[in-house]
Formats: structure tokens, C-alpha cells, sequence
């Protein structure tokens, strides 16, 4: 992970932000990729911090992948708050953030997918591919799905404290 005082900085600056958009890529970022795509499962502690999210006033969560929305829900470890999780294609998410008016996105990316489109007041996070060389997208990097877990649990943390 990188420095971690200048994450936490830039995770304060997002969760304070009015209308919060938090967009995370399912397979190798909240499913780590063990080579059985069908077996896959969300990290506990990361959809323990998203459930915290989807509860939150002016919070919107939602899940990017291009598998079926049933399959993914059925793949996340989610109480309740199911009703509220958002499904989006990769291309989608800009348009999800104009439909909330989002006034700033999380994005929690694979190292796989396209480099991340993001505006002065988001944060971009991106999980490296194991094996794989230093990710040169936007924003801070983690090594893996219990880095996400990390990251996610800290800004459901701030956010609630808003």
C-alpha cells in the first residue's frame, strides 16, 4: 500500500464529501481471483464495511463487473441492505454518478480493467495484479483483496462519522 498517512488523508477528504458514489470492481478486488470465477466470494470484512456504507445517508454503493447482476448479489456477503447495492458495467459508472449527482467517487479497481477516470475530488484505488508490474493509474495502489477490506472499512468508518 502506499504511504498510508496520505491514503487516510485523501480517505477523510472523500468520506466529507456531500453525495458520495463508492464504485468497486467485484472480481479481484472485493472477490480475490483464485482461477474459479464461479466460486468466487466477496472478502467478509468488505462487505461488512460496504453494508455500513449502503446504510449511510447520501451514500451509494455499487458493485462494477460485467456478470450478471443475480450472480453477483448471490456472490456478496450482504445483509439487508441488499435492496440498495448497485450493479454497474465499468463503462456505467460515470452515468451512475450524473443519476446520483454524485459530488465525489471511490473507485476501488482491478488491475486488469481500464485505467480510471477521475475528477479533482475523487480517489481512485487500485488492487495490483498478483505477479504483476506497479499499476500506473490515478490514486493509491493495495496488494490485494484484504487491502480493499482495509481501505473500505476506514472510510465506512469516517463517512459514519459525518
Amino acid at each position: 500500500m502506499d504511504d498510508l498517512d496520505e491514503l487516510w488523508g485523501a480517505l477523510d477528504r472523500v468520506a466529507a464529501t456531500p453525495r458520495l458514489l463508492v464504485a468497486c470492481d467485484f472480481d479481484g478486488a472485493l472477490a480475490p481471483d483464485f482461477g474459479d470465477p464461479d466460486n468466487a466470494r466477496a472478502e467478509q470484512p468488505s462487505s461488512e464495511a460496504l453494508n455500513v456504507l449502503l446504510a449511510l445517508p447520501r451514500t451509494t454503493v455499487a458493485v462494477v463487473s460485467r456478470r450478471d447482476p443475480e450472480q453477483v448479489a448471490e456472490l456478496m456477503l450482504l445483509s439487508g441492505s441488499k435492496g440498495g447495492l448497485r450493479h454497474v458495467a465499468p463503462e456505467a459508472v460515470a452515468g451512475l454518478r450524473d443519476e446520483v449527482d454524485a459530488t465525489a467517487v471511490f473507485r476501488i479497481s482491478a488491475d486488469g480493467g481500464k485505467p480510471l477516470q477521475l475528477r479533482s475530488d475523487d480517489l481512485g484505488i487500485t488492487v495490483l495484479e498478483e505477479g504483476g508490474p506497479e499499476a500506473e493509474a490515478p490514486g493509491f495502489a493495495v496488494e490485494d483483496t484484504e487491502g480493499v477490506a482495509e481501505v473500505l472499512e476506514e472510510l465506512a468508518r469516517l463517512r459514519r462519522g459525518i
